[in-house]
């Protein structure tokens, strides 16, 4: 069943940011091209995919498309197996997905490639087809990063909780849906805009994810990923 599913599915890979927050390592090199321990950010996502033999995918560019043609011109292992398609300058997500939608077959994943983690995706395929008509988003534990206190006005502490469970949950992307759901995407200006609408809202679904994630925003993430990457490896 999987890989009659897989031969149906699409994956993009969003990559067309210019990484502000990342500066200036980001002046000349695009964020998922930077790398983490002699890796890029792109080659984990890609490498992951190819674990789970995801076969048709397609990397959505923008700021320094060029430098994504040298890349993979260089990485042969990758050359038949992705489609490069410039979307854009300044263009939103939504716009970068929608511009994609002529290549994409049946089903869709999308990621981002800044983001890498350690999904298992034949499990989030199965949660998906469980949930067929449903737009599915995978989601990770927020837990505070500091000690939270509730505190009266005469400053008295009542309670204290280092690093809590806030019973929240944050968007990793791995979003999966039919391809007919990007009809959707037309009536909205931005994908936040597209992931907040009410109506929108009634139609996902959340993957939960329990293991490990890594996000590259910032000089900092990005020198916490090089700590972490190797918990991240398969």
């Amino acid at each position: 069943m999987f890989k009659d599913f897989k031969n149906n599915l699409s994956t993009i890979i969003l990559c067309g940011g210019s990484g502000k927050r990342l500066y200036p390592l980001t002046k000349k090199t695009p964020k998922p091209l930077i790398k983490i321990r002699n890796k890029e950010i792109l080659s984990y996502i890609i490498d992951h995919l190819n674990y789970y033999e995801i076969k048709n995918i397609l990397v959505s560019t923008g700021f320094k498309h060029k430098a994504f043609k040298n890349f993979f011109s260089k990485k042969t292992k990758y050359k038949k197996k992705i489609d490069l398609i410039f979307t854009g300058k300044n263009t939103d997500i939504l716009k970068r997905i929608t511009k994609c939608e002529k290549y994409l077959n049946k089903y869709v994943m999308i990621c981002y490639g800044d983001t890498l983690v350690d999904i298992d995706i034949d499990k989030l395929i199965n949660f998906f087809l469980k949930n067929k008509e449903k737009i599915i988003l995978s989601t990770y534990n927020y837990r505070s990063q500091y000690g939270l206190l509730k505190i009266q006005s005469d400053g008295k502490v009542k309670s204290f909780k280092e690093k809590p469970d806030l019973g929240l949950f944050f968007n990793i992307g791995f979003f999966i849906m039919k391809k007919e759901h990007l009809k959707n995407l037309d009536k909205f200006q931005t994908f936040q805009g597209f992931l907040e609408n009410k109506n929108i809202i009634k139609n996902l679904r959340s993957y939960i994810h329990k293991g490990k994630h890594i996000t590259v925003n910032t000089l900092n993430e990005l020198m916490e990923a090089k700590k972490n990457i190797n918990h991240l490896k398969k």
